[in-house]
């Protein structure tokens, strides 16, 4: 719900924080016109000229993305490059061409028969009634306005025209239009709709251009001499500040453009604490493009790869050579550094709905990563066989998600023995050993962590599910309670039974949620005994600066006092203290 706090002269709204970040400028009202599109029925005779024209759109529209994703690459946005990638998949996708296709040659212009086939697509989706699936349509809607814009060959205004000093309002944003938009021009992103878990979010970060969502434009009024500000901390749109605000604003955003150059200058320096403990830095990876910014950054390896987006935006399974050429492709850029592969962790509430290689039976699935894959070993194994081939390349561990028992734990291990026999016997190679670890991300599995770190080469806590199944916390509606919640004592005590156990057994624990790329809870984490952290390679930066500017010794005391208290209200307030009082300069959290 957003707020509304009112100066005579000055108002003020509040909504939820995406990016953080501070941006003062002018309003830019970004919005794309629908226009009704008239039924017309195609002669015979015209079908094939027709199709002519649906083609020629759809090749636009791919000239465009392609366009797009180059940009990308060249701004080193490689969440965006990886997204833009998967709306070209799209475009292959039969749904997009030989269904609509056929229902041209009955007669329908194509703009009628792209629509109706997109509506019933769009029902199917909404039926699964799933905030991961329906982000991925999301998606499917923001190539088909591209492909019915060429269609109707309509001026589409873009945030690539948008003037310097822009901060743009829109209702939503998808995941090109953020794509579009030059930093250099666009300051800021308020929007009525949107979250922390959209792929336009994801873009914003990568782009460093803060975003605010869920604000209401209700009343609001502009003109040309307008100034807005917009406060990506906070979640506060200031329209029409008093001079005395503009100024304060102005002033911060100059501390913020120090604390980056400076971050930028200590990118490469070690990450140990300054009493000299060594952190292990990794990242967590979703693309190929991201690992020059890792090397850039100077980190130890990736302690993530998310290996389920090998086959988002497809119809089908990838194949195990697929697999196997996208593994490889990470390990050989690693340079000998270690990468860890999680195994695909889809279902529940991230959803896959397509065809198993070799049928043309559509599945849907619904229960979450090991539990389904355990069932469909066919599939499973063909992911291990890829890995086991991939690790001849280099330093790979393998990484089984959503372990809730210690049944799973070993049922997976014994796949992954049955998948290194095969290879040997088919005299393909594959290493003789490889890490195996397990995720901790429900309860179940965290308070047996000391029957899974017997059989475990190491273990990684996952904070985002660990939260949502513990707290049932909505991780796809995130506000800024969400903080609240990484502080809940319960969270807290659980990652201390892990470590405790983890070290009993002598294996490394590491953490990789969301926790683990917010500064703030950088020494309650070393404190507690996690000296392993994997975040996105855009906060390795930030998360070594508060590495290097803490105590080992101080970190230990604040883990207890933070285990001593009894609220998530008190927990932050002790954090949110202990990082003014050590990296005082770090305007984007002390505030």
């Amino acid at each position: 719900m957003t707020k509304t706090i009112s100066r005579q002269g000055e108002r003020r709204l509040k909504g939820t924080p995406v990016c953080r970040g501070i941006a003062i400028g002018k309003p830019f009202l970004f919005s794309i016109s629908e226009t009704l599109t008239p039924e017309t029925g195609v002669p015979v005779s015209d079908v094939e000229a027709e199709i002519a024209r649906y083609r020629r759109a759809l090749e636009n529209s791919r000239l465009d993305i392609e366009r797009l994703r180059k940009q990308m690459e060249h701004e080193h946005v490689s969440e965006g490059s990886a997204i833009l990638e998967a709306h070209l998949q799209i475009l292959e996708d039969p749904v997009i061409t030989t269904d609509i296709e056929k229902y041209i040659e009955t007669g329908k212009n194509a703009e009628i028969a792209f629509l109706k086939v997109i509506s019933a697509f769009q029902q199917h989706f909404e039926s699964m009634r799933d905030p991961f699936f329906r982000e991925r349509f999301k998606d499917i809607q923001d190539v088909a306005r591209r492909v019915i814009g060429h269609l109707r060959h309509t001026v589409r205004i873009s945030l690539a025209e948008a003037p310097p000093g822009s901060i743009v309002f829109a209702n939503e944003l998808s995941a090109s239009e953020a794509a579009e938009a030059d930093p250099k021009n666009v300051s800021a992103f308020v929007t009525e709709v949107g979250g922390l878990a959209t792929h336009a979010a994801i873009i914003a970060k990568a782009k460093g251009i803060p975003y605010i969502a869920r604000v209401s434009f209700t009343g609001l009024t502009f003109t040309e001499e307008t100034t807005v500000i917009v406060d990506g901390r906070t979640g506060e749109v200031i329209i029409s500040p008093y001079a005395d605000t503009l100024a304060i604003y102005a002033h911060v955003q100059r501390q913020l453009s120090l604390h980056v150059a400076k971050l930028e200058h200590t990118a490469t320096a070690l990450a140990e604490t300054y009493d000299g403990l060594p952190i292990c830095l990794c990242a967590n990876v979703e693309a190929v493009e991201e690992i020059p910014l890792l090397h850039q950054y100077g980190a130890y390896g990736v302690g993530l790869l998310r290996s389920e987006n090998v086959f988002f935006f497809k119809d089908t399974f990838p194949s195990e050579n697929e697999q196997y050429f996208y593994y490889r492709a990470f390990v050989e850029r690693m340079n000998g550094l270690p990468i860890v592969i999680r195994t695909f962790d889809i279902g529940g509430d991230k959803c896959f709905m397509g065809r198993i290689e070799g049928s043309d039976e559509p599945f849907f699935v619904g229960c979450r990563a090991i539990q389904f894959f355990l069932q469909e070993k066919t599939i499973f194994k063909k992911q291990l066989r890829a890995i086991l081939r991939a690790a001849t390349a280099g330093d790979v561990s393998v990484l089984f998600p959503m372990v809730s028992s210690l049944s799973e734990l070993r049922e997976a291990k014994a796949l992954l023995q049955e998948a290194r026999r095969e290879l040997h016997k088919e005299n393909i190679p594959c290493p003789e050993k490889i890490l195996v670890g397990c995720m901790i991300e429900v309860p179940s599995a965290a308070v047996i962590a000391d029957l899974l770190a017997n059989e475990c080469d190491f273990l990684s806590i996952g904070t985002n599910d660990l939260v949502h199944y513990s707290l049932a916390a909505d991780r796809f509606h995130q506000t800024t309670s969400s903080l609240m919640a990484l502080c809940h004592p319960s969270l807290l005590r659980l990652i201390k039974m892990v470590v405790v156990e983890s070290n009993l057994r002598g294996i490394p624990v590491s953490v990789c949620g969301e926790i683990a790329s917010d500064p703030r809870f950088t020494p309650l984490l070393l404190g507690l005994g996690v000296h392993r952290l994997s975040v996105a390679c855009r906060y390795i930066p930030l998360v070594k600066n508060a590495i290097r500017c803490i105590s080992a010794v101080e970190s230990v005391e604040l883990a207890r006092q933070a285990l001593s208290l009894s609220t998530a209200s008190e927990v932050q307030q002790l954090l949110e203290k202990s990082y003014r009082d050590a990296v005082p300069d770090d305007c984007f959290y002390n505030f």
